[in-house]
């Protein structure tokens, strides 16, 4: 699993117009509504810089490929394939980049460390980019104050109601799972739905601590000041 985050000079838009706004690129790639800027290169050139691929030509990546791999696909189709080369703990779930001069799109692996996240914020922040997050979603603006860039946002809530009613209704299939009367059957059946249901719980009780205080759901993540931002 990755989250995608994508960057872009301008329009300036709040979060339900960057989704329209993008929505000819998800069908085709159509980037036209994004004004072009040489910005969009220089963050993608630095993020290279401190977190390396390298792309590998058709012949290499070919050569690394199995005979069975090799047999997936046809003559003209081997001949378009392109590889690249990543280091162990690379932190991109998708390379290369999908780039243009009017749009840099990055898909980040869930398990990347928050120095990843926090180096493309800053960096949006430097270059005057607009940096949108689809799993919001949230439009965060070269503008906005830097606290609103490193707090974790609030639960809303539909989140409250979602984590509960999602316990609720893993916590009725495990009791249903439970009244099988067929023991092989039964015991499968209570174990992975009780995973399930431990698991939302666990969610549930995170949130609750974290909005009485007794835990920090942004420690790690704060960004020191604007002078630590990365320089290009």
């Amino acid at each position: 699993m990755s989250m995608s985050l994508l960057l872009w000079k301008a329009p300036i838009v709040d979060e339900t117009e960057a989704k329209a706004l993008l929505q000819p690129w998800y069908e085709s790639e159509d980037d036209s509504a994004f004004e072009p800027s040489s910005d969009i290169a220089r963050v993608a050139d630095e993020l290279r810089r401190r977190w390396p691929y390298r792309e590998l030509t058709n012949e290499e990546t070919v050569a690394r490929m199995s005979d069975e791999e090799r047999q997936q696909y046809s003559p003209e189709d081997l001949k378009q394939l392109r590889g690249v080369d990543e280091p162990v703990g690379s932190p991109w779930a998708d390379l290369p980049f999908w780039q243009s001069d009017r749009l840099l799109v990055l898909d980040i692996r869930w398990g990347a460390s928050d120095e990843v996240v926090t180096a493309i914020y800053a960096l949006a922040r430097t270059c005057e980019l607009v940096l949108y997050d689809p799993q919001g979603p949230d439009v965060f603006l070269p503008t906005d104050p830097i606290e609103d860039l490193t707090e974790e946002p609030k639960a809303r809530a539909k989140d409250w109601l979602g984590i509960t009613a999602m316990c609720a209704v893993l916590c009725g299939v495990t009791y249903a799972a439970w009244l099988i009367p067929i023991g092989w059957i039964r015991w499968p059946a209570v174990i992975v739905a009780g995973f399930f249901a431990a698991a939302a719980l666990f969610v549930l009780g995170a949130m609750i601590a974290a909005a009485l205080g007794f835990i920090d759901v942004n420690e790690g993540r704060r960004a020191t000041c604007a002078e630590d931002e990365p320089s290009l």
